[in-house]
């Protein structure tokens, strides 16, 4: 009876420091699994990281950088294209040496990222689909994010955030930003005058802005009216009679790395004169990257065009 006693004893002591060294020193009992998820991208393509949560992130499209500096994913992001530079901490972790650039946006390095050997890959726009269809060639998992729409963004911000284990952060961005549109539209929604509006997206060709772009949206939750809404493509080429007849009252053109002309250029366009925009000096000049990047700075974007459309809302 005692030796069981003592046996018993002795099995209660050792299940006791077994105990303690698991609280002390969880990892030595632990092992590290890694956990697969599949997320639906915008292609409607379903894609598998195998490495969940991905701690070795590459981005090739600005926007998307935005949006992982955004949700706080810094310290996981090992590439990014040479025009990925807001925050402004990309550019210093670039110097550092904890990022690299893996190229431009419609001509990434494909040998550069997959050397990065990354957990998944974010890239966006039908530019880059060959870039993608060569990563996934290599094995690497591509997210591809293509949206068309505010909405659409907003759910591209969601799916980032379900696809890196963020997604607490990215509803609670998404909320703030449906909050700062929302207070927006209620200003403009019922405004009984749309002054028409010309956005420059190129000038030689010229080339605006049509329907089923996020920024033809932009103008009109502004309080807006797109003067190209009823062209037959998203980025028409239009001819400089075109824009005289239709007679915009605001002219929009952008300033960023893609270049453009200055607005002074603008007014001495032949024929521009008699335009009402030109006579009432309504050119302004905004960021190209808080309207042409669809990422958490878009409602940026659309705040600065409410304020130019309607100033008397917003004094």
């Amino acid at each position: 009876m005692r030796k069981t006693i003592t046996a018993l004893l002795s099995i209660l002591a050792i299940i006791a420091i077994i105990s303690t060294v698991v609280t002390l020193f969880p990892t030595l009992t632990t092992t590290t699994q890694k956990t697969t998820i599949t997320v639906v991208d915008d292609r409607g393509k379903a894609v598998a990281i195998t490495s969940y949560p991905p701690q070795r992130i590459v981005s090739i499209a600005p926007a998307n950088t935005e949006i992982l500096f955004a949700l706080g994913l810094d310290n996981r992001i090992v590439g990014v294209t040479r025009f990925c530079d807001y925050p402004p901490k990309v550019k210093t972790m670039v110097k550092e040496g904890k990022i690299t650039i893996i190229g431009g946006f419609s001509d990434p390095n494909i040998e550069k990222i997959v050397a990065l050997k990354p957990d998944v890959v974010f890239a966006m726009h039908t530019l880059q689909l060959k870039a993608v269809e060569s990563l996934e060639n290599r094995g690497v998992s591509v997210i591809f994010l293509d949206p068309k729409s505010v909405q659409d963004i907003l759910d591209d911000i969601l799916l980032v955030g379900r696809a890196t284990d963020k997604e607490a952060e990215a509803k609670k961005l998404v909320e703030e930003m449906k909050q700062r549109i929302s207070y927006i539209v209620s200003k403009t929604q019922n405004v009984k005058y749309r002054p028409k509006v010309y956005y420059e997206v190129w000038h030689d060709p010229l080339m605006s802005i049509g329907p089923g772009t996020w920024i033809n949206e932009l103008i009109e939750l502004a309080g807006g009216t797109n003067i190209f809404s009823d062209a037959k493509t998203k980025y028409p080429k239009v001819s400089s009679e075109a824009v005289i007849e239709r007679n915009p009252e605001i002219i929009i053109i952008k300033v960023g790395y893609m270049g453009g002309v200055a607005k002074e250029e603008i007014a001495k366009r032949p024929g521009w004169n008699i335009i009402d925009a030109v006579k009432n000096g309504r050119i302004y000049e905004v960021d190209e990257n808080i309207l042409i990047r669809p990422g958490p700075r878009i409602v940026e974007g659309l705040e600065t065009l409410a304020k130019i459309i309607h100033p008397e809302l917003f004094t």
